[in-house]
């Protein structure tokens, strides 16, 4: 208990005062030394390792020793010098039950180079350890994700300058460049290195140029397979055209963003527009309020109820439209941009809908319904609200035509089945 909330001075009193030997097992199978370097304390860890140095050998109930902890949550590189220099020489070849890992196979799952340092220069034997799954330290090296400054590179030094690791293959038969293809680990130099083998196969008949081939697209993508076709036996020339023509892509794609991103400061001035009109509208309602009770004078009026409905259906979905337009401001992929675009665009024009036959009702209401300029203010608007429409299904022409031969084909359908019904009951 002392050791795991880090009291290093009454775990010192604990060990030195106590005249039988205190018991150092604990929850999980662990024991005090796993407690200190999961506290990753050094002084700790020295003197518990100077009272009983065989627990650097003793495992939790998962098989875990502290070197693997140690390995795991990049302890203090002294601490990790402390657990190998006072244990046997089989501690560093320990391995876990949950999937044979090594304390080296975890180091280099999580891109702890120093750690993998100190462990191969004590135990450079372990290197050729695999886990359950046949996988080496290259392959545990290849399958993190989201690690931008790691290079797998890095590790191909005097311990691992070996061909055999490089391109071991696991259960599944990928090699270590497999999975950097997998998992889009960016590394021009371990593709270009001569020791790996870059046409090699899995067991789906699968080179690592074939994988990054059939992965989404994505910049990471694109360096991973300039750097395979650098490297491939087509000529340097083929693959300079395809780079030129990658940078001009990337170039047009950029611009297209950019012009993405204009068309909806250009909508979002439309849009805030439509709802700050409409939301003054809401407040101050046409023919005005009762002094007694402060409500509208012409709430039972048909034509006032519609312009309610229609005022709130403009405010809602301008308001919508802007929503959608803040959104945009926070990506930059031209896919999303598109998608949010056009939503947008479809709520803009359903305000500006509302919002002429909102105006429409209103002025009919509090104009004399026998004068003909109630009946002007409608015709006017209502063309307004016409060209909208025929401007919005020319838009969608494609669109609507296809959805109405839907319709009609599923009409025909439902005829043709009825009459067949009619037939069979005769």
């Amino acid at each position: 208990m002392a050791a795991e909330r880090g009291f290093t001075g009454l775990v010192k009193l604990i060990i030195d005062q106590s005249r039988t030997s205190p018991s150092y097992n604990g929850l999980m199978g662990r024991t005090a030394l796993h407690a200190a370097v999961l506290c990753n304390d050094e002084a700790m860890t020295n003197k518990i390792l100077e009272w009983k140095p065989d627990l650097t050998k003793e495992v939790d109930k998962n098989g875990w020793s502290p070197l693997h902890y140690a390995a795991e949550r990049g302890c203090d590189l002294k601490i990790v010098e402390l657990l190998l220099n006072k244990s046997e020489k089989s501690v560093p070849y320990l391995r876990s039950k949950d999937g044979k890992k090594t304390a080296l196979h975890i180091a280099y799952f999580h891109h702890h180079t120093e750690i993998v340092e100190k462990i191969l220069s004590h135990s450079p034997g372990c290197r050729e350890q695999v886990d359950d799954k046949g996988n080496n330290i290259f392959h545990f090296a290849m399958m993190k994700k989201g690690d931008d400054d790691f290079k797998p590179s890095n590790y191909v030094n005097k311990w691992l300058d070996s061909r055999g690791l490089l391109n071991e293959k696991n259960a599944q038969g990928n090699t270590p460049i497999h999975l950097l293809s997998l998992n889009q680990i960016s590394d021009s130099w371990f593709v270009w290195n001569e020791k790996v083998d870059k046409k090699a196969y899995n067991n789906q008949d699968l080179t690592a140029y074939d994988i990054i081939l059939r992965a989404d697209i994505s910049e990471k993508k694109e360096n991973i397979q300039v750097a395979f076709e650098y490297v491939m036996t087509e000529s340097h020339s083929s693959v300079r055209e395809k780079e030129t023509k990658r940078r001009e892509r990337k170039k047009e794609r950029k611009e297209y963003i950019s012009q993405l991103q204009k068309q909806g400061e250009t909508h979002l001035i439309v849009s805030a527009l439509i709802t700050t009109v409409t939301f003054a509208a809401g407040f101050t309602l046409p023919g005005g309020y009762k002094e007694d009770d402060g409500q509208a004078i012409l709430s039972k009026k048909a034509a006032f109820r519609a312009f309610v409905v229609t005022d709130t259906i403009a405010m809602v979905s301008s308001l919508c439209a802007v929503l959608l337009h803040f959104f945009m401001t926070m990506r930059q992929r031209g896919e999303y941009l598109e998608k949010h675009l056009l939503w947008a665009f479809n709520l803009t024009m359903v305000g500006m809908g509302a919002m002429a036959i909102a105006f429409a009702t209103g002025s009919y209401a509090v104009l004399p319904h026998s004068s003909g300029l109630s009946f002007l203010t409608c015709i006017l608007c209502s063309c307004f609200f016409l060209s909208i429409a025929v401007e919005y299904c020319l838009f969608w022409r494609g669109t609507i035509s296809e959805f109405i031969i839907k319709i009609i084909h599923k009409i025909l359908l439902a005829s043709e089945r009825k009459e067949k019904k009619m037939q069979t009951r005769r």
